[in-house]
């Protein structure tokens, strides 16, 4: 499950628009939406591209962020 208020928070640190972001993931703005709201998961490519565009190296970061219960 993911943290949404970690993830968010992440998001805007960056400056990166939800458009561009979900361009580079390759998935519709409303499927961005609905992940980053908890309604629907991100698969693991999706993670991946995610901890690249907002540069999370650290394992301990991205299970806090992607690997929740």
């Amino acid at each position: 499950m993911t943290n949404v208020a970690l993830l968010d928070s992440k998001i805007k640190e960056s400056g990166l628009t939800n458009v561009f972001i979900a361009r580079k993931l390759g998935i519709s703005r409303s499927s961005l939406w609905r992940k980053r709201k908890g309604l629907a998961q991100f698969n693991q490519y999706e993670i991946d591209g995610l901890c690249k565009l907002l540069n999370i190296t650290s394992l301990t970061e991205k299970e806090s962020i992607f690997f929740t219960h």
